[in-house]
């Protein structure tokens, strides 16, 4: 480490602790008029020993003209910031949106309380995406659309004016600012989430995102927001407006979460349960303003019955066929560990000094055995249940959800006509840079690279790639990170020509401390070069930015998330706590399965999926989500793994959420070969008839608008249009996240259900509506659309199913006889899976 780095933590720390006390951002005193100015001395010890470009920012705030509110407000910020927003941001951006923080709160006609001003108003960042102009740039506009109205009021308005902005479209883990989420008018919920929160704080309504890590019930996870209005929080969809507060498509699925989290920025001080703190931000759990909850304790013991302190405890979801953490903790002197949860089942693992322990977490108090040692092979059975449904209530009228509804499709028109992407830089770049190369560059990026990616980025790029393009020397995108021009910089800096000269450096001079950026926000390479300092992940993407700049191969494995660059055609492993790189050992491993008749090829990341094991903790190996990431493609022969130990997750879930679980643990040994069996249980026999409907009942065809049926033509009839036999009936809603997830996963197995041959009804509210959908099962043989516009069709399949309150997208299979074998109702991942298990079986 050289002195600069190490002054540089030293000063970061001794400031964390004196310049402000401990509890002193959650003062609910309003700072209005009152603050006292900031003493010089604070912002020296807060620069000392810093980087230059850091501690040049920093000394800015002594020259400037600054309010005592402005003072304090900033020193509030630097205090708690990770170092990539110190690092990558001047003191103008920060005092520019400490300004439009402080103007807002003056000029709204709510309340304020000091604590939610400063945790949720006035912190730029929401969660991980990279930092942008939006508030300075549309502060003054979203003040303006809510002039005059009650915060209550305000807030459904501001996101209606997120909505005309942007609406849902599912895409990679890289979060867009909400600028490039307005540029691209699409964003997934998380992205929905950052823009909604946004736009809320600039108008001067505390929000925050709040998500569940991973459902309990079904794959994937979501995002949302919420915001303090009248002295409590409250939620909404974010760009998924509806006329009431407390009210979106998940109030049913949040009842089965079991655990619903959210970050404040700062050393924040709530009535919320604390799931950690850190020096940038408070990690907290809001489920208990949610559903009834209880304290999951875990009591972790050793083969003798004594409490283990200090052991490491994972609490676990089963999601996309893996325990995925969602909480961790550190046993206390009674060797137990808690969290606030939903009321259904959890995996608990535990470990220390190379020892582990597994249970399921099912009522209070769970006890966890640390009977197993790295290395051993054993398997185990698990049975998960999720929390029953209860769904939230809502106050909102029929009327008012109409008029609501009215109103996002004119936002929709909106939406649609405002120019989007990112065409100008592109085209621009094509222009001047015509021929292959360009094009392949290009290529290498993602769809949501292009519609942020900046000119001078691709520039850098193509003036370091004078020869044939090579994806891992060339590319400018190594994982998530900002894309900032560093090629030219890095490259012309470094003296170092190998991979081996190159990590010598980054390990002789970048300062790694994951403890100055906890999220581990990714920070650009060309930040890292200029610091000398970083976490370990942006470490690692510095390290492959670094030696592409010099012309060499070296990526971040997609699989093993392993940092690596090519020597003599092989792929070498970077180890930090080596001296030099290395060449990993390699055994093998396969996993025997004996098929069922409904599910021949388990999928990866539905049916199975395999974790290493290094350090106590499972690592997922991430494989492609296609053909091939299936059994027949992974493991049913042998594959080259890296030497180390293994754990093979398999499951089925089953209609109600529950999942069958099967964990499988394995050694693979240099040179050697590893059998395993895939283990899927599942209850074998027929389906059950579930409920009943009219097969008689009519909707109205494509083509024909309601209040010319009586006139024109008439409405047809499901056993009309389905014949005699089973058929599948799916009724959506418009643009929902729910309903195009489920028209998705029907338009994923075109296969299966044309092999299947059966008639599908794909029923809308409206005629417009009916014509949206057509685009997304265009593969789909034997489809039908129309509408229901009055419900009836909706209400006859409550009754006949016995369901109180039925929630779009429905997808129903029937028989001729009205006779029901499966239903889904409201958002399901597993859809289309589901689908498959009961069409082999019918």
């Amino acid at each position: 480490m050289d002195n600069l780095s190490r002054h540089f933590l030293a000063a970061l720390l001794a400031a964390a602790s004196f310049i402000f006390p401990a509890a002193a951002g959650d003062s609910t005193d309003n700072l209005q008029g009152t603050a006292a100015p900031i003493p010089s001395d604070r912002w020296e010890t807060l620069k000392a020993g810093l980087p230059p470009c850091v501690s040049r920012e920093i000394s800015k705030a002594e020259q400037a003209e600054l309010t005592e509110e402005e003072s304090v407000y900033l020193e509030f910020l630097y205090r708690s910031m990770p170092l990539p927003d110190m690092a990558g941001y001047p003191f103008e951006y920060w005092l520019a949106n400490v300004r439009e923080a402080i103007k807002a709160r003056k000029a709204v006609s709510w309340e304020i309380p000091e604590r939610e001003f400063r945790h949720f108003v006035l912190p730029v960042r929401v969660n991980n995406e990279a930092l942008d102009d939006f508030r300075t740039l549309y502060a003054d506009t979203l003040r303006a659309r809510v002039q005059g109205m009650t915060a209550e009021q305000a807030a459904l308005e501001i996101n209606h004016w997120c909505h005309e902005m942007a609406t849902y479209a599912p895409s990679d883990a890289r979060t867009l600012p909400p600028t490039a989420t307005i540029a691209a008018g699409l964003g997934r919920c998380g992205e929905e989430s950052v823009l909604a929160v946004a736009a809320l704080r600039a108008a001067g309504i505390p929000a925050r995102q709040v998500y569940t890590p991973r459902w309990a019930h079904t794959d994937d996870n979501h995002a949302w927001v919420e915001v303090f209005v009248d002295g409590r929080w409250h939620f909404m969809g974010a760009c998924e407006p509806e006329p009431v507060l407390d009210l979106a498509w998940f109030n049913a699925p949040v009842s089965r979460a079991m655990l619903l989290h959210t970050l404040a920025f700062g050393d924040y001080r709530g009535p919320e349960d604390v799931i950690r703190r850190t020096r940038s931000f408070t990690e907290i759990n809001v489920i208990k303003s949610y559903i009834p909850t209880r304290r999951t304790t875990v009591r972790v013991l050793d083969t003798d019955g004594r409490p283990v302190p200090g052991a490491e405890v994972e609490f676990k979801i089963y999601n996309y066929a893996e325990f995925y953490t969602v909480a961790k903790a550190v046993s206390d002197g009674d060797g137990k560990a808690g969290l606030d949860t939903g009321c259904g089942d959890m995996l608990v693992w535990a470990h220390k000094d190379g020892r582990f322990g597994i249970a399921r977490a099912s009522g209070e108090t769970t006890d966890i055995v640390l009977d197993h040692n790295t290395g051993d092979s054993f398997g185990l059975d698990f049975e998960i249940v999720p929390p029953p449904e209860d769904p939230i209530p809502s106050s909102a009228t029929p009327e008012a959800v109409q008029r609501n509804t009215l109103r996002l499709a004119y936002e929709d028109s909106l939406r649609n006509a405002r120019p989007k992407g990112n065409a100008a830089v592109l085209d621009a770049f094509r222009q001047k840079y015509p021929g292959a190369k360009a094009e392949e560059l290009l290529g290498s990026l993602s769809s949501k690279d292009l519609v942020d990616v900046r000119a001078d980025v691709l520039e850098d790029a193509m003036a370091h790639c004078p020869g044939e393009f090579v994806l891992y020397r060339d590319c400018p995108r190594v994982s998530y990170e900002p894309l900032l021009p560093y090629f030219r910089e890095i490259g012309e800096g470094f003296h170092a020509g190998t991979a081996r000269e190159i990590f010598a450096w980054t390990l002789a001079n970048v300062e790694v401390s994951d403890s100055l950026n906890p999220q581990l926000i990714y920070i650009p390479p060309v930040t890292v070069w200029r610091t000398r300092t970083a976490d370990s992940r942006s470490r690692d993407i510095f390290f492959v930015a670094a030696c592409r700049s010099k012309g060499i191969e070296a990526r971040i494995d997609s699989v093993t998330g392993k940092t690596q660059y090519r020597e003599d055609g092989l792929w070498k492993d970077v180890r930090w706590t080596e001296e030099t790189p290395e060449t990993a050992r390699y055994g093998e491993a396969r996993a025997t399965y004996s098929p069922v008749s409904w599910l021949g090829d388990p999928l990866y990341y539905r049916h199975f999926t395999l974790s290493r094991i290094e350090d106590g903790t499972a690592s997922l190996l991430t494989f492609d989500e296609s053909g091939e990431s299936s059994w027949k493609g992974l493991l049913s022969e042998p594959r080259k793994l890296e030497e180390g130990y293994y754990m093979l997750t398999s499951g089925i879930r089953k209609a109600d959420g529950s999942v069958s679980a099967h964990l499988e643990f394995f050694e693979v040994t240099q040179g050697a070969s590893a059998t395993v069996p895939l283990v899927l249980r599942h209850t074998a026999g027929e389906i059950a008839v579930i409920g009943n409907i009219d097969a008689e009942a009519a909707f109205i065809p494509e083509g024909i608008r309601a209040e010319d049926t009586a006139a024109s033509a008439e409405p047809q009839t499901i056993l009309s249009a389905t014949g005699r036999g089973y058929f599948m009936l799916a009724l959506v809603q418009d643009f929902s996240e729910p309903s195009i997830h489920a028209l998705r996963q029907l338009a994923s197995m075109p296969d299966v259900l044309d092999a299947w041959g059966r008639q599908i009804i794909v029923l809308g509210a409206d005629e417009d509506g009916c014509r949206r959908m057509d685009g997304y099962l265009a593969d789909v043989a034997n489809v039908h659309y129309g509408t229901d516009p009055d419900g009836r069709i909706r209400k006859m399949i409550a009754d006949g199913c016995m369901i109180d309150s039925l929630r779009l997208p429905v997808v129903v299979i029937a028989d001729s006889f009205g006779r029901v074998v499966y239903c889904s109702q409201g958002y399901n991942t597993s859809l289309s899976e589901q689908l498959k298990t009961v069409i082999s079986r019918l």
